[in-house]
């Protein structure tokens, strides 16, 4: 009779090493697809990645952007120097703004609208 209990136990527990063998190897499976599966999305990314930067130097060439200027903001008048301002010349929190004499350097750019072309500078 000990003898038969004895077996009965080492069939359920070889029989439930493996059914966990089995379910172990499944979920393995699983998460390789799953990993596969990633690494072509990621491989796809990096080649959507690299698609983009081509795009975005070949469409921020200086030679395109200077034409694209010209054509679209012809009376944009190129940053002079004494536009440039150090952090001293900024007035200080709390402090009257900027005077309508120094509101020209700060500015980073001036645009002359086509109806006024008279010299007179304005800022954006």
């Amino acid at each position: 009779m000990m003898r038969i209990v004895f077996i009965a136990v080492w069939v359920t527990l070889a029989a439930g090493a493996l059914g966990a063998m089995f379910h172990i190897t499944f979920e393995v499976e699983q998460l390789e697809a799953r990993l596969h599966k990633l690494n072509r999305e990621i491989v796809r990314e990096q080649e959507t990645k690299h698609v983009l930067q081509a795009e975005w130097s070949y469409f921020n060439r200086p030679q395109r952007l200077q034409a694209l200027t010209r054509e679209l903001l012809p009376n944009l008048i190129p940053i002079e120097t004494d536009q440039f301002v150090t952090f001293e010349r900024l007035p200080k929190r709390g402090t009257d703004p900027i005077s309508a004499k120094d509101a020209l350097f700060a500015s980073p750019a001036y645009y002359v609208p086509p109806s006024k072309s008279s010299g007179v500078r304005r800022t954006q």
